[in-house]
Formats: structure tokens, C-alpha cells, sequence
């Protein structure tokens, strides 16, 4: 298996650290003077970590070429992009995998296993912080860089989906390149989200409070740790969520079209 990584920044030298374990993997990054785009076409696979507004000409060359990709999140922040790159992956018989990596969370993973084995009932409500200081964005606001995660975490967990989503947005920082700090409300049928988004913001708060019917659950991603009704939750950590993420995608990956349209059209609301 030959592997490719577009883009060497801060992402793409993460996702290269995470395939040590390969031997084979060609990076390609003109804008930095590594200029490997004739065996980037030989890899069967290929990471797509460039900023968000090159993705589709990025990926859609690739999967017109049979290449399997796996590309940052947000795909696209149009629908009708997205669409077409799902499109031309169906047309060449490829994946196309959005790298929604809390998805892959073990912590994400216990959750959803427990709602769905009816252990905590019925959800009320949800609040989700992820603020932090840095990193700091140039090509998308806080809304797709650090809401993006949150939708896609809702969206896995409860697979319903909002009939009414407002979004504050706005510059705490008044230098920011764009919107650094997000306010988002989703009203679904029978509860709703409150998500606070930062990336200029003091500290760092990575708390997500679940108000079921058996009490609260809040998940704290900063210490890895699940308490209900202030009681820990033991789930098992296998890998890290990004580990899991490149494991599903090189082993075949599933299908995230749905996904991936629904939290496009809920950041694009």
C-alpha cells in the first residue's frame, strides 16, 4: 500500500507521525518546495490536509484518478461541493473519507453505546464548549474549524436532525483573519445544543454536559474521563481518536456521505 500526503502544515505533519509505521509515504507540497505530484498519482491512498478552499480542486483530481482519499475537515463548506466529490467517488468506485475524528473518540464510542442500549433514556439537552487559545485559522472561522466537530458529534450520536439552527459569529480578537469565536443554537424535535466555540479564548474548555433522563453526563475530552451524576463511567481507550480514524479509512472506511451533508448544511444555516 503506497501512501500520499498533500499538504506538510501543521496537520499534515501530524497525520505523517501517525503513519510511522509505514515506509511507503510520499508527501507533496509545492508551496513549501516539495514537489512529489507524479508519485502522489501512484498512491493507492492519499491524506488531503491543504487548506479547506483547495480541497475539492485537491480531491477531485485524485478520485478521478481511482485514489482513495481521506481529507481534513470541513470538506467543503458548500453542499453542492460535497455532493460532487461524493459523486466522483461513487462514479470511480474510490472512498471519500472526512476526517470526522471525533467519531472515532472511545469516550464518543461509550456514549453512543449507551444510549442506544437505552441505559440513560431520553436526551433533554446539550452544551458544548471547545475553546481554547490556538490554533488560530486563516481559511475558515471558528464555526467550520471548532463547531464543525460538534455538529458531527451530535449528528453521529442522536442521527436526528434540527428543524431550527441559528449561529452567532464574531471576532473576540478584533486582528482575526475571520470569526474566531461562535455561538450556535440547534433546536431538534425533542431537545437542543447549545455549542461555544473559540479558538481565542484564555483557557481551554473542552466540556460536553448530556442532560438524559438518567441525570448528567459530562464528558471533559481535556482529561479523557466520562461522569454520570458526578460518578466516572470506565470505558476502554484503544488508540487515539485520530489513530482510529486512519485505521477505518485505510481498512476500507464507511460510508460519510450522510454525515458530512448534514453537517455542511447546519454550519451553512
Amino acid at each position: 500500500m503506497k501512501l500520499g500526503i498533500i499538504g506538510y502544515g501543521y496537520w499534515g505533519k501530524i497525520l505523517h507521525k501517525n503513519l510511522k509505521d509505514f515506509s511507503d509515504v510520499v508527501i507533496h507540497d509545492p508551496y513549501i518546495g516539495i514537489d512529489n505530484e507524479e508519485s502522489i498519482n501512484d498512491c493507492s491512498h492519499v491524506f488531503v490536509a491543504t487548506t479547506t478552499s483547495t480541497h475539492k480542486s485537491v480531491v477531485d483530481p485524485l478520485l478521478q484518478k481511482g485514489i482513495n482519499v481521506f481529507c481534513e475537515k470541513p470538506l467543503c463548506t458548500d453542499k453542492p461541493s460535497v455532493n460532487c466529490l461524493f459523486a466522483e467517488a461513487k462514479k470511480n468506485n474510490v472512498n471519500l473519507f472526512v476526517d470526522w475524528t471525533f467519531t472515532f473518540n472511545d469516550a464518543i464510542s461509550a456514549i453512543k453505546k449507551m444510549y442506544e442500549n437505552k441505559e440513560l433514556g431520553s436526551i433533554r439537552s446539550v452544551t458544548m464548549n471547545r475553546m481554547n487559545s490556538g490554533p488560530v485559522r486563516h481559511d475558515v472561522s471558528a464555526k467550520w474549524d471548532l463547531s464543525s466537530h460538534d455538529v458531527s458529534i451530535i449528528q453521529y450520536l442522536f442521527e436526528d436532525y434540527p428543524t431550527d439552527v441559528y449561529w452567532i459569529e464574531r471576532k473576540r480578537n478584533p486582528k482575526s483573519f475571520q470569526h474566531d469565536t461562535c455561538i450556535g443554537i440547534l433546536q431538534y424535535e425533542s431537545f437542543d445544543v447549545l455549542i461555544n466555540s473559540s479558538w481565542e479564548y484564555s483557557a481551554k474548555d473542552r466540556r460536553c454536559v448530556f442532560e438524559f433522563d438518567a441525570g448528567i453526563l459530562i464528558w471533559d475530552d481535556s482529561t479523557n474521563t466520562i461522569k454520570l451524576n458526578g460518578k466516572d463511567i470506565k470505558f476502554t481507550t484503544f488508540n487515539s481518536p485520530l489513530e482510529n480514524s486512519i485505521s477505518c479509512f485505510l481498512e476500507g472506511g464507511i460510508d460519510q456521505e450522510k454525515l458530512t451533508t448534514q453537517v455542511t448544511e447546519i454550519l451553512e444555516n
